[in-house]
């Protein structure tokens, strides 16, 4: 092929003119074929002025090269070779270099140790100061391609480096840092030392390049990124220098706020990956002050970009999240909050507000055992600061206490919901942060008030459907919408009567089209709707739910926006949750359009490293393109050239939400959701590697679900499982979980792993694993989590400083909890017998807690554990009696609680061996029970009392402990003993024991009877109690009215007596 052919079609391609362009496109997929092509592209390449057609030469080179180096003779190969070199030397325009340093990165894929003239050459042009941008740039894109080959030479590139890095030109500063970066992942115990020697003068780099360039600033930082990542010991050296620098950019308001932005994600990052070692190194206290000093700086006005001021609340949210609550809640307490909440400066003030706000979620046990009145306190003097910052600043505490402060924190509704009912009514008219905070406040509190929240129903039902008759923005209604759903959480069927009302005004927005004006609150309002269906009760609802699936079907044929497709999800999740049935005809299409959601790409954007090494439709066949991958070429490609793809929350959300449904809808629907669960375990399997954590965790909740899903059908269906699928299934789920478990560094799912793996357990039992091998595998991943070992618990390096500091963080306690709940479901699933001889490996890891949260969730899992275990836990009785009995003594109400139930737990567990200890247990018991006592407390003392008389009656002194029993009934919190304790009572009658009692017992077992919060076995036990009364003790019941008779007699009919 003659290159003057080639080079006008080229020339042609540029060309303003679509026609030229399409006909040279077909010319170039004809010639392009021929094999004369390479030849006469390199003569391009050497030989053209044309600096866009020499460009466009070396990007079809390297695809052609790409595709079929391997089939070229050794005379082509050498040519392109030399050709490439002698292009690079000659000092090329930028363009025609980037293009060029493609074709070499895909030679060096396949030949880097066979063409020692590259490295040579690269060298030689990073010595030399006139091409030392070159040699460097083409040296990080090599790198970035054959790091791994790369590594014998890497003490000279140590050594290169060095000298690069002493330049004077930012620009050479820049390209060495990249350069770097692209080894970092590769670099092994034997080249540490070196490498890190090069590291004092790459953050004096990236220091200069703050002044001189700030985006290849920010640039450098994969330098440290990487680094942060990197298995081997590197980095920890130099964290101090390295978090100085960071807090120098952030307080920098010299330099861009994108650019402050960056360094502060990087420390971000820096504090949760090393969060041991920033403590060992004392930098907290450093970093503390100037998270506080931004915080103290003026909101910037209108302005959609992440700014310092919110990057210093994510940093001190890490900070909350990673570190001991016990040791930084003081320090900050003291030397921050206090002082700036009394600083005259109404700006110290917000930051001192907005700081106590940010800690709530990390540091939540804590500010509720020892400073929650404080909080509250000053929350409220700021609700009367003269400064609009102050006050917002208070109102999102209150939002941040109602949410992360629970459930001490709704003992105090009374007094702060007619505040911010107050302050809706103040601001209704306006649209302000003001308002936005006081509706998060607002709803945080709701949420979690349950029946408390019934006294103030009228009133707040007033307030926000006045929002919605009202003339006041979208925004506006559309949180007061959000309200009302909160509100229908905590109200459940007490909502009922105002409902009329409500969706009087909500049907404005659910009937309307799906427009730009009104799709938020449509959006919110299908939210809402989702909320009556799981919250009004199942015959209230039945009347709305053939209109909600039509309503939902109808807007789902038409829906384009992520939120409202979610929310639309979400609907039919929770219609599934009542009434299924309805579902049945709408299953097929529905499940469908969730599936095009999980395939959908919109709202992705792809980055490329270099754009000129994206590719031209050469026209090659599929099946030339088949045969280059088998013969090994096609190594470079589209994908090594991706350098992120950018996917827009609203889509990200609109996935996780869409597997939360899905993974709902296969539980819920039964036998109809059969022909879809296949499928739908597909995409959650392949969902469970995508790059955002939410979706990964909902993909392995939507993975367990399915096989849940299956379980059931095959064991209470009957449906015969002909391709031996939930085998497969399991096959596939389990060992994904377990190393998410093993290996994942995001805590968040770690910790959705092991519910899944529990929820797992608890359902298809220890057969879920297929062998024993699956029992001892989930057993030593239990064990690393509680030894603090796995992935996620570990600084990201094993370094000295990591070891002496234990992480005793909220979060990391968390975890810890999630590990240790597997236990006593794992007890259940083998018997007890077979995990009795795993409480020797288990105690030492549960028993000795020091910490707040972690003696809170060790006590409730041990006491579980033994109720799990039965008999077979006797020979650590003497162990646990200990521990328990020293448990009722400490200051944590949650602990003696637990340690009340676990001595209760045992007795009953131990039977006759812990008989002759039952006084004793009474006596320590006995002083629980007091007015103004802890009423769960209070309530575990009765749960174990009656296990005591149940298994062992002879041995407890009913004439003394009966009178107490009876005085503190009915329970207050701790519902679940209802059982138990109405079990023992049911006993005590049939024994006789009771006679005396019953004047005081039976209105309060009438009462029971209709408490919504006793469950269904308590209300078994009451109605044979009950039975059992009006059959034997005819003369009780006359104190009882005609109506009160009536209304008992039916409760004992839907009861089952």
């Amino acid at each position: 092929m003659a290159r003057a052919q080639l080079e006008e079609i080229i020339a042609q391609l540029l060309l303003p003119d679509s026609n030229a362009i399409t006909a040279a496109t077909a010319k170039l997929k004809e010639v392009i074929k021929e094999p004369a092509v390479i030849p006469a592209l390199c003569e391009i390449l050497t030989g053209c002025d044309n600096i866009a057609v020499r460009q466009y030469a070396a990007t079809i080179l390297r695809q052609k090269v790409e595709k079929c180096w391997s089939k070229l003779d050794e005379g082509f190969q050498s040519g392109v070779k030399t050709t490439c070199l002698t292009v690079l030397a000659q000092g090329p325009a930028k363009e025609v270099r980037n293009s060029v340093t493609g074709v070499v990165s895909v030679i060096a894929k396949h030949q880097f140790e066979s063409w020692p003239e590259l490295l040579n050459f690269l060298t030689e042009a990073c010595m030399n100061e006139a091409t030392q941008q070159l040699g460097l740039y083409v040296m990080g894109v090599i790198s970035d391609a054959v790091a791994m080959e790369m590594e014998p030479h890497y003490p000279a590139l140590f050594q290169l480096y060095a000298g690069t890095l002493s330049s004077a030109s930012p620009e050479v500063l820049y390209l060495t840092c990249i350069a770097m970066s692209k080894l970092v992942l590769f670099i092994g115990t034997e080249n540490v030392k070196p490498f890190a020697s090069l590291l004092p003068a790459s953050i004096k780099a990236v220091h200069t390049l703050l002044s001189a360039d700030e985006d290849k600033a920010c640039q450098s930082l994969e330098l440290f990124e990487n680094l942060l990542e990197c298995e081997v010991p590197v980095i920890v050296p130099h964290l101090t220098d390295l978090t100085e620098l960071c807090l120098e950019v952030a307080q920098s308001t010299a330099l861009e706020d994108a650019t402050r932005v960056k360094f502060m994600t990087f420390l971000n990052w820096l504090i949760a990956a090393k969060k041991k070692t920033i403590q060992k190194l004392k930098l907290v206290e450093r970093v503390l002050g100037v998270v506080f000093k931004l915080l103290a700086t003026p909101e910037p006005e209108d302005t959609e970009s992440e700014t310092p001021i919110q990057y210093a609340g994510i940093i001190l949210d890490t900070i909350a999240l990673h570190l001991p609550a016990d040791k930084l809640v003081p320090a900050l307490l003291q030397t921050y909050i206090l002082p700036g909440v009394g600083s005259s400066e109404p700006l110290d003030r917000k930051a001192g507000l907005v700081a106590l706000a940010v800690i709530a979620e990390g540091c939540g046990e804590y500010l509720v055992e020892h400073h929650l009145q404080e909080c509250l306190k000053l929350a409220a003097g700021g609700l009367q600061d003269g400064s609009d910052e102050v006050r917002n600043a208070a109102l999102y505490a209150l939002g941040q206490f109602a949410e992360h402060l629970q459930p001490e924190i709704s003992k105090y509704s009374g007094e702060i919901l007619p505040i911010l009912c107050s302050k809706i009514s103040h601001d209704m008219g306006s649209e302000n942060s003001a308002l936005t905070r006081t509706y998060y406040a607002l709803e945080s509190l709701c949420e979690n008030m349950g029946e408390k929240i019934v006294p103030f129903l009228p009133s707040l039902i007033e307030k926000l459907v006045s929002v919605l008759s009202g003339t006041g923005s979208n925004s506006s209604k559309e949180m007061a919408i959000s309200a009302i759903g909160a509100v229908t959480s905590a109200a459940e069927q007490e909502i009922v009567p105002f409902l009329p009302q409500i969706m009087e005004h909500m049907k404005v927005y659910l009937m309307a089209p799906n427009s730009e004006e009104v799709l938020s609150l449509k959006t919110q309002a299908i939210d809402t709707l989702g909320i009556f269906a799981r919250s009004v009760g199942k015959e209230v609802f039945l009347g709305m739910a053939e209109e909600c699936v039509q309503l939902g079907v109808s807007n789902l044929e038409t829906a384009e926006d992520p939120d409202l497709k979610r929310c639309l999800y979400g609907l039919f999740a929770a219609i599934s949750s009542t009434h299924p049935e309805v579902l049945v005809n709408v299953i097929e299409p529905l499940v469908q359009k969730m599936f095009e959601s999980l395939d959908s790409t919109e709202g992705m954007t792809t980055s490329y490293k270099d754009s000129s090494l994206l590719r031209f439709d050469l026209g090659e066949s599929e099946d030339e393109e088949e045969e280059g991958e088998e013969d090994g070429d096609h190594v470079l490609g589209d994908y090594e050239n991706i350098e992120g793809i950018v996917v827009e929350n609203s889509y990200l959300e609109e996935k996780t939400d869409t597997l939360a449904s899905l993974a709902e809808l296969s539980i819920m629907m039964g036998p109809a959701f059969a022909p879809f669960i296949e499928e739908s375990f597909s995409y959650a399997l392949k969902m469970a590697d995508f790059s955002s954590p939410p979706v990964r965790k909902s993909a392995m909740l939507c993975l367990s679900q399915t096989a849940i899903a299956l379980h059931k059908l095959i064991h209470k269906n009957n449906y015969q499982d002909e391709s031996a699928l939930l085998p497969k299934m399991l096959s596939v789920s389990v060992p994904h979980l377990l190393e998410v478990v093993k290996t994942d560094k995001e805590r968040e799912l770690v910790c959705g792993a092991l519910e899944s793996l529990n929820e797992m357990l608890k359902e298809i039992g220890a057969e879920m694993g297929g062998n024993d091998a699956f029992l001892d595998e989930l057993i030593e991943i239990v064990k690393d989590v509680l030894s603090c070992t796995t992935a996620c618990q570990k600084d990201e390096e094993d370094d000295t400083y990591s070891e002496e500091v234990d992480d005793e963080s909220e979060l990391a306690t968390v975890l810890l909890d999630y590990a240790a709940s597997i236990l006593p479901t794992l007890a259940t699933a083998i018997g007890g017998a077979k995990f009795a001889p795993f409480y020797k490996m288990f105690l030492p890891l549960l028993l000795p807690k020091n910490n707040l949260c972690k003696k809170n969730w060790a006590s409730g899992t041990v006491a579980e554990m033994i109720q799990k275990t039965g008999p077979a836990v006797t020979p650590f009785a003497e162990t646990l009696l200990n521990y328990f009995l020293k448990g009722m003594k400490d200051s944590s109400p949650d602990v003696v609680s637990n340690c009340v139930f676990g001595i209760g737990a045992l007795a009953e567990a131990c039977g006759p061996a812990l008989a002759g200890q039952y006084p004793k247990f009474l006596e320590v018991l006995a002083p629980l029970l007091k007015e103004n006592g802890d009423g769960r407390t209070m309530d575990n003392v009765l749960g174990a009392v009656a296990r005591m008389i149940k298994t062992q009656p002879d041995a407890v002194n009913l004439s003394l402990v009966l009178p107490a029993f009876v005085q503190w009934l009915p329970l207050r919190e701790d519902m679940e003993e209802n059982e138990t304790v109405y079990s023992c009572l049911r006993y005590l009658l049939g024994a006789g024991a009771l006679n005396t009692h019953l004047p005081a017992l039976v209105p309060i077992f009438a009462a029971e009877l209709s408490n919504k919060k006793v469950g269904d076995e308590a209300r078994a036990e009451l109605a044979q109690i009950m039975t059992a009364v009006m059959t034997g003790y005819p003369d009780l019941m006359k104190s009882f009215g005609q109506d009160d008779l009536a209304k008992l007699q039916g409760l004992l009919v839907n009861n089952g007596s």
